[in-house]
C-alpha cells in the first residue's frame, strides 16, 4: 500500500473587522489583515512571503545538512512587485538568498538545488 500524502492545514475565519482574519494551524492562532483592513497586523501579502521565505530558508538547511554541507547563518528577502491597474496580481515574486561563510559555488549549488524542489 503507497504511503499516504502528508496534509497541512490551515484555517482562515471571518472577524467583525472588516478585512480581518483569525488563522488556526494545530494549536496556533494568530491576526492578519488584509491591505483593504485595519492595517495593524501582518498583511495577507506579507503573510504568503513570510512562508515562502521561512521554507526556503529550512530547505535549504534540510538540503545542506544532507549533504553534510557547513552552513552558516542563511537569510532570504522575498520580495513581491505588484501594478497599480491591478492590485491583486502579483507581476512577479523575487527571492534573494544571502550565505554567510559559504564559497559562492556553494552557496549557488544549494540555492540550484531549493529551486528544484
Amino acid at each position: 500500500m503507497a504511503a499516504a500524502n502528508t496534509v497541512t492545514r490551515v484555517t482562515s475565519v471571518s472577524t467583525a473587522t472588516k478585512g480581518r482574519v483569525i488563522n488556526s494551524a494545530r494549536n496556533n492562532h494568530w491576526v492578519i489583515d488584509s491591505p483593504s483592513g485595519p492595517g495593524e497586523a501582518i498583511s495577507t501579502g506579507e503573510s504568503f512571503l513570510a512562508g515562502l521565505s521561512s521554507c526556503a530558508v529550512t530547505l535549504v538547511q534540510s538540503i545542506a545538512a544532507e549533504d553534510q554541507v557547513a552552513l552558516g547563518p542563511l537569510s532570504v528577502e522575498v520580495s513581491s512587485h505588484r501594478v497599480p491597474e491591478k492590485p491583486y496580481d502579483y507581476d512577479r515574486i523575487d527571492v534573494a538568498f544571502a550565505y554567510e561563510g559559504l564559497a559562492l559555488p556553494e552557496a549557488e549549488r544549494l540555492t540550484e538545488s531549493w529551486k528544484g524542489r
